[in-house]
Order: structure tokens, then sequence, then C-alpha cells
């Protein structure tokens, strides 16, 4: 008779729990809500991209067509050997009709008369240059963005005068990127606004902004705060939003939505609320009663 399991005893075929492995797993243990999925997708809006999205749909749908037939011809030439009904002949699906108000607004070949001069004007530097949702967007080099800044902001004809953004996005499952740096353009004395665009690899610094918008300064400061893409040239590169010896960058998809840990407490243990009384001290939360109020 076999002796019973004690809990001192190892158990053979023991089922461990099984860790997700990767790199960006934080104390999995103790806080696994900090697992990350990866985006596999580049949801970056591009008329080229789109372009050949359509292509791809097309002829996925064709090869879909081409496959039916040959069912069918292999379904007819079995029945008239059993002497059985030819199958009916497949009919092509049509798409239906789409009677809805609301439109998906895909990118457009350009037509508007400020996105055609910046071509003209930066010939092999412009990548592409497109419309959408009433969007002007022109694509630029990487190495190219200041020249393009400079012609936005001094050609007569364009007088974007103002830089009234600058944002950028971290794509991990694009192949030639990484980033997408956005400079959002205004011009005022024509009401009219202007995206330009540059996409950069992992590692690159694009030239800063500063000297042609100084509004740039804060606005690339947080984008490396938030994403780590440092700029050349740029006055004062140090974090804007975090402190300096923070972990990370909150805003790269790496980065878990809870954070990586750096502030956590646990007040689970606190039920006298001794830590919390004390963290809100720390953190000059004085707007809240501390004390207990007295009766006179």
């Amino acid at each position: 008779m076999s002796e019973p399991n004690t809990p001192d005893t190892p158990q053979e075929n023991a089922v461990t729990p099984e860790v997700p492995s990767g790199p960006y797993v934080y104390d999995y243990a103790a806080s696994p809500q900090r697992q990350i999925v990866m985006p596999k997708t580049v949801p970056l809006p591009s008329l080229k991209t789109y372009q050949a999205e359509v292509v791809a749909a097309a002829a996925a749908d064709e090869a879909k067509w081409q496959k039916q037939l040959a069912d069918f011809e292999v379904a007819k030439a079995k029945a008239e050997a059993e002497g059985k009904d030819a199958p009916k002949l497949p009919v092509r699906a049509v798409p239906r009709k789409d009677d809805n108000d609301m439109k998906t607004p895909w990118p457009v070949e350009a037509k508007d008369a400020d996105l055609l001069k910046l071509q003209e004007l930066l010939g092999d530097k412009v990548e592409e240059i497109f419309e959408q949702a009433g969007e002007l967007v022109c694509q630029v080099k990487k190495e190219a963005i200041l020249d393009a800044l400079k012609v936005c902001r001094d050609d007569v004809s364009l007088k974007y005068e103002m830089l009234a953004d600058q944002s950028a996005t971290h794509y991990p499952a694009a192949k030639d990127f990484a980033f997408s740096v956005v400079y959002h353009l205004t011009s005022i004395s024509r009401c009219k606004r202007l995206r330009l665009r540059i996409l950069i690899p992992e590692g690159f610094s694009p030239e800063s902004a500063c000297s042609e918008y100084p509004s740039a300064n804060w606005m690339e400061r947080e984008i490396y705060d938030m994403l780590g893409i440092r700029f050349l040239n740029h006055p004062d590169m140090t974090r804007i939003l975090c402190p300096e010896d923070w972990e990370g960058y909150p805003l790269r998809k790496e980065y878990p939505t809870v954070g990586w840990g750096q502030r956590d407490i646990d007040f689970r243990e606190d039920r006298g609320g001794v830590l919390n009384r004390l963290a809100m001290e720390k953190a000059g939360q004085m707007g809240i009663n501390l004390k207990q109020p007295k009766a006179d």
C-alpha cells in the first residue's frame, strides 16, 4: 500500500503555473495585470497603405471566387460520373449598397494647393501627401524635417506661422520605423491647418524645431519624457512630467497601463490609516482634513 502524499513530499508530474515569457512582464507573480500584449498591426494613416490594402482585398476576393469555381467543376464531374444531377452554378457575391450616412474617412489623393506646393518645393524630400477627413498630411524624410518646417513658415504662399502642437506615436509592429512624429501647423492669417509627419526608427534623433518654432520647446520635452525620442540641438532635453529617475517611457506600447510600480503603496495592512495620512502629507494633499474635527 502506497504512502499518502504529505505536504513536504514533492509529487511527481506536478503541474506548475505557466508564467508568460517575454521582456515586458513586471513581477508577474505579484502583479499579473502588468503583463503586456503587444499589438500586431500598424494602424498608421497612409494613402499608400490604404491602396495596398484595397489591392490585397481584391486579390483575396478573386482567389476566393476562383476556388468556388474550381470546387464547382470538381462537384460537377463527380455528379456526372455518378449519374446525378449537376450542382447549381455558384453566384458571385455582390457588395451590399451602404446607405449609412456615416462614411469611413479613407485617405484620398492630395488636391489641396498647399500640399502640391510643398511637393514642388521640397521635391524628393516628400515621401507622401494625402488628405483624410479634411486634414492635410505631408510626410517627409526624417532628415528633412527642419527644411520642411522652414518652407512652411517662410514661403509667402503658405505662411504657417504657428506650431499648434507636436505629437508622437509608438508603432512596435512596424518594420521600417518605430515612431511617428507629427507637427501640427496652423496658418493664422489664412485660417488653415497642415500636418507634417516623419517616421523614425528606434534610436534616431530628429532635429529640434525650436529654431523655427520656439513653442516646440516644451512639446519636444514631453515627447522625450513620454516616448524617449531625443531631439538634436534642443536647448534643454530633460524630462518635464516624470521625475528624472523614472524608469521607462509611459506612452510606449511596452509600458503597462498600471505602471512599472515605482510609486506603488500597499495600504491593505494599514488598517489604522497611518500610512495613508503620511502619504497624503508627503504628497501635499493638505486640502483633505487629516485631523479629526472636534466640537468646541
